[in-house]
């Protein structure tokens, strides 16, 4: 009997985070929640992953984004930006890094975001 192994694909992933200096209050939060929830309905996102979390303890608010994609400048990073520009949370934006799957050529390709 012949046994097939099988190997499921993996893409390339990239992470980035949203810091937010200083931290913001949860009771604030509500806001980047309803962006960061919502990401996933937005028109063009349907083509690619990207899924943000929050992050927020007492001393520390962050913002992890997982995406199939390195670039920081899509429409959901805009709406996110504009509702921290709203709350007035200063923020830096770090650099995509890659997380996981095989770029195919067997080294990491540099991300083209604006990090």
């Amino acid at each position: 009997m012949k046994v097939h192994k099988w190997s499921i694909p993996q893409r390339l992933l990239w992470a980035y985070g949203y810091n937010l200096v200083p931290p913001i209050a949860r009771d604030r939060m509500g806001p980047i929640n309803a962006v960061l929830e919502g990401a996933y309905r937005e028109p063009g996102l349907a083509a690619f992953a990207w899924e943000g979390r929050l992050i927020n303890g007492d001393d520390i608010t962050h913002i992890l984004v997982v995406s199939d994609r390195p670039e920081q400048d899509l429409e959901v990073n805009h709406l996110l930006e504009a509702e921290l520009n709203r709350l007035h949370a200063p923020f830096t934006i770090t650099r995509a890094l890659a997380i996981g799957g095989d770029s195919g050529s067997g080294r990491l390709p540099e991300p083209l975001g604006n990090a």
